[in-house]
């Protein structure tokens, strides 16, 4: 009768880790019987499962297979018993303190971005009332804005409000030299901004052409601006 070390090294690991479920989540059971409080953290428990399963998983594969084959050859003895001992190690190491001091330092990082300030993608724009009304008028007055599709509160909107939280939009009746001769005449007119003109244009999708379709900034960015286009009197 000759000593199987495989079967022998591979039925040590089965009940080291049986041993270890039955101790642990037989306490769980036994204090679900008994009606008491089940301090289940779920955190933890969870991704405790998942690994003794893949774990388990590989050592009864690696198990059937030993007593499938039964090679001669010792490579492959020595690489099936490596292969068992790769699924022991993720079943065994959910018992670790390292395991668990992972797990809870990888909750904590989706809290803190719940808790970080949600960024808010606006123009950041200084501006007054009347100074938007004098704006919306002269546009409409030289014919760049389609005010059939853009009221003086879109235009409101789109310039003091979040990008998200709104659904005006701003029709404009520009092309390209007079998109970019209105951006450099904004912001000179109001310095207090972050209007890019790839953040007014084409990032923020709340500027639209005539015929409803965006405009692309590298178009724009391209053209040579138009002379006195918004202070023309």
């Amino acid at each position: 009768m000759s000593f199987d070390l495989f079967k022998y090294l591979t039925t040590l690991g089965f009940i080291y880790i049986y041993g270890r479920l039955v101790l642990h989540y037989g306490e769980v059971f036994w204090t679900y019987m008994w009606d008491e409080e089940i301090l289940w953290k779920s955190n933890l428990e969870k991704p405790r499962i998942l690994f003794l399963l893949t774990g388990l998983g590989v050592m009864h594969l690696i198990s059937f297979a030993r007593t499938t084959i039964t090679p001669d050859n010792y490579t492959v003895q020595i690489l099936l018993l490596l292969a068992f001992s790769s699924g022991f190690y993720l079943a065994v190491i959910t018992w670790t303190y390292q395991f668990r001091d992972s797990i809870q330092v990888q909750k904590a990082f989706p809290a803190l971005n719940k808790n970080k300030p949600k960024r808010e993608n606006n123009f950041h724009l200084e501006i007054s009332e009347d100074q938007i009304q004098k704006l919306y008028h002269g546009l409409i007055r030289y014919d760049l804005l389609n005010y059939d599709k853009t009221s003086k509160q879109d235009l409101k909107n789109v310039l003091l409000k979040n990008w998200d939280a709104h659904n005006s939009k701003i029709h404009f009746n520009m092309d390209g030299p007079s998109c970019r001769e209105f951006h450099d005449y904004f912001i000179r007119t109001f310095p207090k901004n972050s209007l890019t003109m790839k953040n007014f244009f084409e990032t923020s999708k709340l500027v639209l052409r005539a015929d409803g379709k965006s405009y692309k900034y590298n178009t724009i960015i391209r053209c040579t601006p138009k002379n006195d286009l918004i202070e023309r009197e």
